[in-house]
């Protein structure tokens, strides 16, 4: 499978936002300093998301008529997109994303604190994340340990609000964050630098990395793990997305990078990406829907 590095920048954090939600937001400037630990034990369930196409939702990505999510580096491009056979309405993107229905099962666990404090970028940020991620390839024979060095206070197209957002919204229909996931409501999420570790080996130090724990926005795996549309989302539950883009982070900003997920493809390349999901969660700090 041919992984279409277009369609990825739609997703790398070069371009990734967030909108958050104003209401949400208006409460937590009132409350100040907002905090949530999540983890997951191991014996979780985990899953590797594998490269695949995304079916694209009406309500975000218009008509071929009509299309919207244009915006650069967030939304798709109409040449990105499949289009039905009557020609009425877009069905799915031309080509692999990290957003896809593909998934095989994995093991891990992880822990995190995320503290948001300030509200907007700065450099002065006192934002706090501290988080560590494990988690198996599918096969169980590689073992990767993603840690946590320090919050990126600053994004470099979007907010990314001091570099934590505790009780907000993001994605979809917002246009700050891909549209290629769904318009979800999210406990906490943080952009950050780490360290990624494959059997026990450093094999990048200086990984962007994005997690995001929300909603249910995926259908039970007896259904086939779908990542719902956003008239489907059931607005209830809790589950973390990791989420290793094609970036890394440089002196002088972030650069496009693969990640060396050592995750062979059936085209022989490794896996650019690493999106893992963790759906057994433990939050304190906010309700669950």
């Amino acid at each position: 499978m041919n992984v279409n590095s277009n369609l990825f920048k739609t997703f790398t954090l070069l371009g990734a936002g967030m909108l958050f939600s104003l209401t949400a937001y208006s409460g937590a400037m009132a409350h100040g300093e907002k905090s949530v630990s999540v983890s997951q034990d191991a014996g979780g369930n985990v899953k590797w998301i594998l490269p695949g196409p995304r079916m694209l939702d009406p309500v975000v990505f218009g008509s071929p008529a009509q299309p919207t999510a244009l915006k650069n580096d967030v939304g798709l491009p109409v040449k990105m997109r499949k289009v039905s056979a009557d020609g009425k309405s877009f069905t799915m993107t031309a080509g692999p994303t990290p957003f896809s229905d593909r998934f095989k099962p994995a093991t891990g666990s992880f822990s995190m604190q995320l503290t948001d404090i300030t509200r907007f970028d700065s450099m002065e940020s006192k934002d706090r994340v501290s988080g560590e991620f494990r988690f198996t390839d599918p096969s169980g024979k590689k073992n990767y340990v993603v840690k946590i060095k320090k919050v990126i206070p600053k994004g470099s197209v979007h907010q990314f609000f001091g570099g934590v957002l505790v009780d907000g919204i993001l994605h979809g229909t917002t246009e700050f964050g891909t549209a290629l996931m769904p318009t979800m409501y999210n406990y906490g999420a943080f952009w950050a630098v780490g360290e990624l570790s494959i059997n026990g080996k450093v094999v990048s130090g200086n990984r962007v990395v994005h997690v995001m724990t929300s909603e249910n926005v995926r259908s039970p795996e007896s259904s086939g793990y779908k990542l719902l549309m956003d008239k489907d989302l059931p607005h209830k539950g809790i589950q973390t997305h990791l989420i290793l883009p094609p970036t890394v982070a440089t002196p002088q900003g972030p650069k496009p990078g693969a990640v060396p997920s050592g995750f062979k493809l059936p085209n022989g390349k490794d896996q650019p990406f690493i999106h893992i999901m963790y759906d057994t969660n433990k939050i304190t700090g906010l309700p669950v829907l």
